[in-house]
């Protein structure tokens, strides 16, 4: 029988892409960007909303606010994921990002995840229109912590995060 020599090659999907690379996160930090502007507009109508039902609670404003957490919360996740995989697989591995930004970047991550869950219970309540005044003040709270959280994390993103990725785009 004869052997047959195996050689191993790698495909154009298993090794560096160096053509598609750079335009490929190129593109992903500017539409990352353009999801900021969109969010921070989000989140400022958020913390109005979060603002008013601390001070003045009732069904029609929890609702509102509730209204806009359901906005946001529906493009957040994807969003939050591709930052993910941009800044802490290609930005590690290029060395993009300092450890001390990706570690205040991972525990936003997990503050965040945090607050999320905890608007989940919270926000099931008044979609049943079954709160207190107390359950609207936490709701309130909540969501003001997360839109302080948001607001952060954009101003962090954009003025820091993003422009050293691009950074380390283009000084290979």
């Amino acid at each position: 029988m004869e052997a047959i020599e195996v050689t191993t090659q790698m495909t154009l999907c298993g090794g560096p892409l160096p053509d598609l690379e750079v335009p490929m996160i190129n593109t992903m930090v500017a539409c990352l960007g353009i999801e900021h502007k969109k969010l921070n507009y989000s989140v400022v109508q958020l913390a109005f909303a979060a603002t008013r039902l601390a001070s003045d609670p009732g069904a029609a404003t929890a609702k509102r606010a509730l209204h806009l957490w359901d906005e946001i919360r529906r493009d957040l996740w994807s969003h939050l994921q591709i930052e993910d995989e941009l800044i802490f697989s290609w930005g590690e591995t290029h060395r993009a990002i300092s450890d001390a930004l990706l570690d205040t970047l991972k525990n936003e991550r997990q503050e965040m995840r945090k607050l999320m869950a905890d608007l989940r219970e919270l926000s099931a309540g008044v979609a049943r229109d079954r709160q207190t005044a107390a359950d609207q003040s936490s709701f309130a709270n909540t969501l003001l912590a997360l839109a302080r959280m948001l607001d952060s994390h954009i101003e962090r993103h954009d003025g820091e995060v993003l422009p050293s990725i691009l950074r380390a785009l283009f000084n290979k």
